[in-house]
């Protein structure tokens, strides 16, 4: 569009999403075909959603009325709106954005971003009978666990997903300020810092492992089953027996992380392309409130667990270079050191897990040069990857939910080599 601040564009759209799940039949074998437990029958449903949504990208000022060391102002704004006939379903959520370019490459943005979600649907419930199990509704899995209740002790349980019926909507807004730089041909160099600030309320939890649960217990306690205790144990609480993992809504989170990336590229650098980038996000705060009778938890420094793999720093970085017939790279990955929370100290044997590093590296070629039948209608590429290249051990981490006692940021079990042939015609 040709509007009086210059061209401007407009988008819109609708969006319809038709889902279903059919019927099926649970069963679970031993290897010699004898079943773990009766079938289960689940009956499945059918979800429909409707939305539309609308943008709109132009020029906040006419170019002629900015300085001469402004270059331009953008603006973008945009709303999505998801029709439903359940009134806390419906919502609009509304996005806005601003971006100054400056002489010499130099620019500044800044956005403010709402969501609205429904908790998911439930796509099937367990057809029920005779033989049917009033433990979850999902597929029993036996699971070990420390309890720091009880000394640490590991012990196997079952756990099974639990459907939470009073789920309530998930709304959050999100505002970031930052700035870039970029500039130059032949010596290309962009900068970009972001500072992101996050505030949520009813935000969704998925209690995905037996663990979490467990050290979760004070806030949770009817999800975490015991036994009662025996005469003679010297502990103060019976044995867990079974746990139910699933969703729920937190009070509220407020956290603020950097993020920062680095691009250097060299396009004449003998004969090809030399390319080194950088990316770090540092996460400043994470505040969370569980439930609106508990207080707020430092989930940085003094963990409860219910934010499980939480990091205060990682970073991506690399280089490589190619020209059009050859090219080699190395890719890095660090991983901050994860405080725990209290209750895994023990088994642990410290408070927290340590940090990590890995380094992976490439070779890359045109094969096709080497081929009888070379032709100009088609290339192939082939590239051999070394992920791991030093063989790194991962960090302990005994109460991983694997069982394997590592944190793994990858193939846990060491060096990984791989192979791939890319055709293109």
């Amino acid at each position: 569009l040709r509007l009086p601040t210059g061209s401007a564009t407009v988008t819109f759209g609708g969006d319809y999403r038709l889902a279903r799940l059919g019927t099926y039949v649970d069963e679970l074998t031993y290897g010699d075909g004898t079943l773990v437990a009766p079938p289960a029958e689940w009956v499945g449903r059918t979800l429909q959603r409707i939305s539309a949504f609308g943008e709109l990208q132009a020029p906040l000022l006419p170019a002629k009325w900015l300085p001469r060391w402004m270059t331009g102002i953008e603006t973008d704004l945009a709303a999505r709106y998801t029709a439903s006939d359940i009134a806390n379903e419906a919502n609009l959520a509304p996005t806005g954005a601003l971006k100054v370019d400056f002489v010499g490459g130099f620019s500044l943005r800044a956005t403010y971003a709402t969501s609205n979600r429904f908790p998911p649907p439930v796509f099937s419930t367990e057809r029920l009978t005779s033989t049917s199990s009033s433990f979850g509704t999902g597929t029993v899995v036996p699971t070990q666990v420390n309890d720091p209740l009880r000394h640490g002790q590991p012990e196997t349980v079952l756990a099974s997903d639990a459907i939470n019926n009073n789920l309530v909507p998930e709304a959050a807004v999100t505002q970031t300020v930052g700035m870039i730089f970029q500039r130059g041909k032949v010596h290309r160099l962009r900068v970009s810092v972001d500072f992101v600030d996050t505030v949520t309320s009813g935000e969704e939890i998925y209690l995905n492992n037996a663990q979490q649960v467990v050290d979760l217990e004070n806030l949770f306690p009817q999800r975490v089953i015991r036994a009662p205790l025996a005469p003679g144990d010297p502990n103060s609480v019976g044995a867990i027996t079974s746990v139910l993992t699933g969703t729920v809504n937190l009070a509220w989170r407020h956290s603020d992380n950097w993020n920062t990336s680095l691009d250097y590229a060299w396009t004449d650098c003998l004969g090809g392309t030399l390319e080194t980038y950088c990316r770090w996000v540092y996460y400043q705060s994470y505040r969370l409130e569980e439930l609106p009778t508990t207080p707020a938890v430092d989930e940085l420094r003094h963990p409860d667990g219910s934010t499980p793999g939480l990091l205060r720093q990682r970073m991506n970085f690399g280089a490589g270079w190619s020209n059009h017939a050859f090219g080699l790279g190395m890719d890095g990955h660090y991983f901050h050191s994860r405080i725990l929370p209290q209750d895994e100290w023990e088994s642990q044997g410290s408070n927290q897990v340590d940090p990590y590093w890995q380094f992976d590296g490439y070779l890359q070629g045109d094969l096709g040069r080497w081929l009888p039948w070379r032709s100009s209608h088609y290339s192939v590429r082939g590239q051999l990857r070394v992920d791991n290249l030093l063989d790194s051990r991962p960090p302990k981490y005994a109460d991983d939910p694997s069982g394997a006692g590592v944190q793994s940021y990858g193939d846990w079990r060491g060096r990984v080599y791989s192979l791939s042939v890319t055709v293109t015609f």
